[in-house]
């Protein structure tokens, strides 16, 4: 047999290229000894943090420089699961930010470039905190989960989904803020660059913030506004409820009882029961099936502009509240 060495030697050279070529393969960390462990330094390991013998909660932190690539290098980054904890105070992670059951996320600093989703199960619910740092993407809560955001910036959308509770009192969100499916949600500041909804049997409560765009409710939502400062036009469809609390409110400049508002669409202003004056378009659209259409309601409410000591205890009190109404 004749070998022929050109060919053998131009074969060997591609796969020697293809091989130089071709990206790493991401591996896995494990993290489930029930201890504490610090996450300084760069990384294309996948991180998983689990409880440890015993049911021991795993703590881990993650701190400036730490860079995490994790899986694909787009993909899921880290991941915490069962009682465990992670503690992100800096450092770059690339890509998602994941936390299950009834373990905990905090953010404090750093950038995370992709998702932070929150999801529980049918035992346990998680609870996420971010008060700093920066998400690329979305930030979601799911499935009896407990998110509450003080601080830091969310690229995309702030999310709640399915029975959880979020509280959002500080931060900005470049698009939306959504709350879905029996989820509640207490906003009392932070800014919101687009829209406030509330979508499917959600509640909100506004009492401070900001938004930028429309406050809308569909699917039989409701939404409270005592409060905060309002964007361009709310709006209320099907079996939605928007009710407003404040002293006075004027219907396209005249000035308007108290109840339900009986035009379909306008212009509402008035002042709010914080104090804060507001000019909104206003729209009840009719939404349904074809046999049970019908028009969202907005309401107002009479509601003199209480002392700041009282203002203060509203506030805790409607925390308590939706937290009360969304347990079983």
């Amino acid at each position: 047999m004749t070998i022929d060495l050109k060919a053998l030697a131009t074969a060997v050279g591609a796969l020697a290229l293809a091989l130089a070529a071709a990206p790493p393969v991401s591996a896995q960390t494990f993290i489930e000894d029930g201890g504490t462990t610090t996450i300084d330094t760069t990384t294309n390991q996948f991180i998983g943090v689990f409880d440890g013998p015993g049911g021991q909660p795993t703590t881990v932190f993650i701190e400036s420089p730490a860079n995490i690539t994790g899986l694909d290098g787009d993909d899921d980054s880290v991941f915490v699961v069962d009682s465990s904890a992670v503690i992100i105070n800096g450092g770059n992670i690339l890509g998602n930010v994941t936390a299950f059951d009834d373990a905990s996320l905090t953010i404090n600093g750093g950038v995370i470039n992709d998702d932070v989703i929150g999801f529980g199960s049918n035992t346990g619910s998680n609870t996420l905190v971010v008060t700093g740092g920066s998400i690329g993407d979305d930030l979601e809560i799911y499935s009896d989960g407990t998110l509450t955001v003080t601080g830091g910036s969310i690229g995309e959308d702030l999310e709640a989904f399915e029975d959880s509770f979020l509280s959002f009192s500080g931060g900005t969100v470049a698009n939306n803020v959504t709350v879905f499916d029996d989820a509640t949600a207490l906003v009392t500041g932070g800014s919101i660059d687009n829209d406030l909804e509330a979508i499917n049997n959600a509640a909100i409560t506004v009492r401070g913030g900001s938004i930028a765009e429309d406050t809308e409710a569909s699917g039989s939502a409701t939404i409270d506004i005592f409060g905060g400062t309002l964007g361009t036009s709310i709006a209320s469809g099907g079996n939605s409820v928007i009710t407003l609390y404040g002293p006075e409110f004027q219907i396209n400049g005249q000035p308007a009882g108290f109840g339900e508002i009986d035009p379909t669409f306008g212009l509402l202003s008035g002042t709010l029961s914080d104090g804060t004056a507001f000019s909104v378009d206003f729209f009840r659209i009719n939404e349904g099936s074809f046999f049970r259409r019908r028009t969202g309601d907005i309401v107002l409410v009479e509601q003199a502009i209480p002392e700041p000591t009282s203002l203060a205890l509203l506030v805790l009190g409607s925390a308590a509240l939706l937290r009360r109404q969304r347990t079983p």
